[in-house]
């Protein structure tokens, strides 16, 4: 489907409006005009007017059903950053929640480092590292609409432009959707993400599949409206004794073609060479065409609350679709495994993802956490050297004296000891783990668990090839930073040579 680049002022308005039927339009209507001042004659890459993607960007959080300070902060979120507004005149026109938000997704720039010359690659991880220590749940989802428009409008711009905004939508903004199981917004992510970075696989799978509905198209068609017709929730008729109380849990069923990203992961999982199988794999017999989502109420009758979910598609599959043709093949978990699908087929062998879900189950599939009124985004523990090593898998671990530490799975001896103070790790030793007396070497990894003991001698100092005993980014800066240093590194090529240098009994041999 063609993404949507018109949207207009009055298509927010018309949509908050549907959402929320006492709201606030005036202030909406303020930040776009004031906006849209700012942007006057600015354009993008592509020729556009600058408002049309704060437009789009609105428009995303007003779909989803925010409220207006989301949406004026929507239009105003590169206000600060592109048109050299201060912050605080944000603050005194929309107030200071709007002026949080905006301040959360606004990159940092020269003017933030007024005594200091930094290069792109410095300012981007110090924004990086600000944007994960402020983010919030409402800035979170003006990032991500931000993004998806970013995404969506990139494919005029130059690979070497494109591919970067890929990867740090992967590193950074998709694994906070993932913390806000927001993973209808991470599909869309990840489908853009794919699309940027693997082009050719990416229209070469589309083409694939397309071809593969195409020739199935007719049998699909018959089964989808078959389907449609059995999960209507306004049918009345009685087609089978004793679905009224189930029927009347039904609030609605849809129906979508796969993603490209869903069936990508599908094929990972399955392939021993990606490259060389996954043609063979997008086939009828392992890729279900289409995914089927039943929505069930989340307040059953009295006379209904022993039925759960599942029950509603198992007594509709018993009683009406196993006699139209239809097979239950089993029950899967998808790639995100607190959810799960049933994978039936018709009698044509075309398969179908059938997802049953509750209101609520199914609104924070769609947009996260957000929907509860409690929900906070709380992002502990901060990488600020590399900020996208924050989401990378951890282990609890801890010192000496007993205390936790958190770090990345993976570690090594040397790494915990860099965690704890450089001056240990520049003069690393050996360590000891749990009750051993063993001395252990700088490469040893750690378990989940374990209790170290670093012991550091002041006569040691590092050499080149402790790079390769690190597996952590803290670690590697602090030994970047030693070698950075002239004194150091001369004393390290003294070091080497002296060792090279033959004993004076062997010269006196030769």
């Amino acid at each position: 489907m063609a993404y949507e680049m018109n949207v207009s002022f009055n298509d927010i308005i018309t949509l908050y409006g549907k959402n929320h039927k006492v709201g606030n339009k005036h202030d909406i209507k303020r930040a776009y005009e004031y906006a849209s001042e700012k942007h006057s004659g600015m354009l993008r890459g592509s020729g556009e007017p600058y408002i049309c993607h704060p437009l789009r960007t609105a428009r995303f959080v007003t779909e989803w059903g925010f409220e207006s300070d989301v949406i004026m902060a929507a239009l105003l979120h590169d206000v600060v950053e592109d048109c050299d507004t201060p912050l605080s005149e944000i603050r005194e026109l929309f107030g200071t929640g709007v002026a949080d938000i905006v301040d959360v997704v606004t990159s940092l720039s020269d003017r933030d480092f007024a005594d200091h010359t930094l290069t792109k690659e410095q300012r981007n991880l110090l924004s990086d590292a600000r944007l994960q220590k402020k983010m919030n749940n409402k800035a979170l989802y003006v990032k991500i609409a931000d993004r998806i428009d970013n995404l969506n409008t990139l494919f005029g711009v130059p690979e070497a432009k494109r591919i970067p905004k890929a990867e740090h939508t992967r590193e950074i903004l998709i694994p906070m959707a993932r913390m806000e199981n927001a993973y209808h917004l991470v599909n869309i992510l990840e489908e853009l993400c794919f699309q940027i970075e693997h082009p050719k696989m990416y229209v070469d799978m589309s083409k694939q599949y397309k071809a593969l509905c195409n020739a199935n198209s007719r049998k699909c068609r018959e089964s989808l409206e078959t389907l449609s017709n059995v999960f209507d929730p306004h049918f009345t008729g009685n087609e089978a004794e004793g679905l009224d109380r189930y029927h009347r849990c039904i609030v609605d069923f849809t129906y979508n073609p796969r993603s490209c990203i869903s069936i990508f992961r599908q094929i990972s999982r399955n392939a021993d060479n990606l490259r060389d199988d996954w043609r063979a794999l997008l086939s009828k017999d392992n890729i279900a065409l289409y995914d089927l989502k039943l929505i069930v109420s989340d307040k059953l009758s009295d006379d209904n609350s022993d039925i759960r979910p599942n029950d509603v598609f198992f007594q509709y599959f018993d009683k009406i679709l196993s006699r139209k043709g239809f097979y239950l093949i089993r029950y899967s978990l998808a790639s995100y495994k607190d959810i799960g699908y049933f994978l039936i087929s018709d009698e044509m062998d075309n398969l179908y993802r059938l997802f049953v879900r509750t209101e609520t189950e199914y609104r924070r599939f769609q947009c996260g956490n957000i929907i509860d009124a409690d929900s906070s985004l709380a992002i502990s523990d901060i990488n600020e050297i590399e900020p996208r090593d924050t989401y990378n898998e951890k282990i609890k671990v801890f010192r000496k004296d007993g205390s936790a530490m958190i770090i990345d799975k993976g570690a090594t001896v040397l790494d915990f000891a860099f965690y704890i103070h450089g001056e240990l790790g520049y003069h690393f030793d050996y360590a000891m783990i749990d009750e051993s007396k063993t001395h252990l070497p700088k490469s040893t990894r750690l378990n989940e668990g374990d209790t170290i003991t670093i012991v550091a001698n002041e006569n040691i100092h590092p050499d080149i090839s402790w790079f390769n005993s690190v597996k952590t980014s803290r670690a590697v800066h602090h030994l970047v930073r030693y070698f950075s240093d002239v004194s150091n590194t001369n004393r390290y090529l003294q070091e080497l040579a002296e060792k090279k240098k033959p004993s004076a009994e062997n010269a006196a041999q030769a």
